[in-house]
C-alpha cells in the first residue's frame, strides 16, 4: 500500500495524542491524517509540526480514508464501526470486537499474520492482556503451558484520563491526615474513578462482576490470551487497581508440559520480540511499572522455578498501558497492513 490517508478516532484523548507522537516517533508516512473526535469546535491537534484541525465524527468524516485507528468508549466504536467497515479498515482500541470470531486479536510480535484475515475491523488488545501475553507467548511456543494463575497491578491511567487526577485529588486532601490513614479512617471526596478511595489503598477490583464473582477485566485477560495463543490454555485472572499513575504489572505462575528451569525461560525470553529480559535481583534488576513507562516492551523479571513442581515456573512482566497497551500495538497494526 502507498501512503495511506488515516483517520484517528478520539484524536484529542490521552491514547489518540499518543497515537498521534508514535505515529511522528515511527516516521510513518501518510498521504493526510485526519483527527476526529465526538466534537470539533475549532480544536486542533499537533503532528509532524502541524497544527490538524478536528473533524467531528459522522459519516462524511470517513470518506476518502484508507483506514481509521479507533480510541474511543466501546458504545461509540459499536455504532460507528459497523457502519464504516465496508470503506475503511479500521483497527480498534475498544473491547467491542476482540471476541468476535470475525475479527482478528492482533499483537504483531505474536500473530502477525492474523492481520491479513480481517474483513474491515482489527482489534487491538487489552493492554492487562497484553502485559501477561507478550512473555508468555514464546514460553508457551517452547515448553507448552497448560495452566496459568495472574494476578494484575494496574494503574489508575487504565481507567481514563479520571483515573490518575482522582488519585492526584486524594492524595492533596490526605496529606493532613497521615495518622487516620493508619488507622483506615481516609476522608476524601466521593470516588468517581473507582469505587473507594484510591490513594494509599489497593483495589481488587476492575471492570463490572458477573455472576461468578469475576470481573470483566479478568475475563479479558483469559478469553483474549486464549483467542491469541491457545484456547486449551486454562487461565485464572485476579485483576487489582494500584495508585500507580501509568504501566501495569501481572504477576504470573505457569504450568507447563515439559520440565522448565529459570535459565532456560531466561534464554527463550532474552530472544522474543516485546521483551526485555531484567532479572538479577542481586544487583536490584527486576521490572517496575516506572522503568516500563515510556518503552515498547515487557519488561520481565523474578524469573523462579516453583520448587514444587519442576514443570511451573513464575514471572513478573510490567508494560506501559497506554503505549504498548493501546497506541504503539494499533500503529504496529497499521504498519502490518501498509506493508501487506
Amino acid at each position: 500500500m502507498s501512503a495511506p490517508r488515516i483517520g484517528i478516532v478520539g484524536a484529542t484523548g490521552a491514547v489518540g495524542r499518543e497515537v498521534l507522537r508514535i505515529l511522528e516517533e515511527r516516521r510513518f508516512e501518510v498521504a493526510e491524517l485526519r483527527p476526529i473526535a465526538s466534537r470539533a469546535d475549532g480544536r486542533t491537534v499537533p503532528f509532524n509540526g502541524e497544527e490538524l484541525p478536528v473533524v467531528a465524527i459522522g459519516d462524511a468524516a470517513f470518506d476518502g480514508l484508507d483506514f481509521a485507528i479507533w480510541d474511543t468508549p466501546d458504545e461509540v466504536a459499536a455504532e460507528w464501526v459497523p457502519l464504516v467497515r465496508d470503506r475503511v479498515l479500521s483497527i480498534d482500541n475498544s473491547a467491542q470486537f476482540r471476541l468476535r470470531d470475525d475479527v482478528p486479536l492482533v499483537i504483531p510480535e505474536i500473530n502477525p499474520d492474523a492481520a491479513a484475515t480481517h474483513s474491515g475491523i482489527i482489534a487491538n488488545p487489552n493492554c492487562t492482556m497484553m502485559t501477561l501475553i507478550l512473555p508468555l507467548a514464546p514460553l508457551h511456543r517452547a515448553f507448552g503451558a497448560s495452566r496459568v494463575i495472574a494476578s494484575s497491578y494496574q494503574s489508575t491511567s487504565g481507567a481514563g484520563v479520571g483515573g490518575p487526577a482522582e488519585l492526584f485529588s486524594q492524595i492533596d486532601e490526605s496529606a493532613a491526615q497521615r495518622e487516620a490513614i493508619a488507622l483506615g479512617q481516609l476522608k476524601v471526596s466521593d470516588p468517581k474513578a473507582f469505587t473507594h478511595p484510591i490513594a494509599f489503598n489497593i483495589i481488587p477490583r476492575v471492570g463490572g462482576f458477573d455472576g461468578s464473582g469475576s470481573t470483566s477485566e479478568e475475563r479479558r485477560v483469559a478469553l483474549e490470551t486464549n483467542k491469541v495463543l491457545d484456547a486449551s490454555i486454562a487461565i485464572f485472572a485476579t485483576a487489582v487497581r494500584v495508585p500507580t499513575i501509568v504501566g501495569h504489572g501481572i504477576s504470573a505462575w505457569i504450568s507447563f508440559d515439559a520440565e522448565v528451569t529459570a535459565d532456560a525461560a531466561r534464554e527463550v525470553l532474552a530472544a522474543a520480540a516485546g521483551v526485555l529480559v531484567e532479572d538479577d535481583p542481586a544487583s536490584n534488576r527486576y521490572p517496575t511499572t516506572l522503568a516500563a513507562s515510556g518503552g515498547d516492551k515487557a519488561i520481565v523479571g523474578r524469573i523462579r522455578r516453583d520448587p514444587s513442581d519442576a514443570r511451573a515456573l513464575a514471572f513478573f512482566s510490567t508494560c506501559d498501558n497506554l503505549r504498548k497497551g493501546a497506541a504503539l500495538n494499533t500503529v504496529q497494526i497499521a504498519e502490518l497492513v501498509t506493508r501487506s
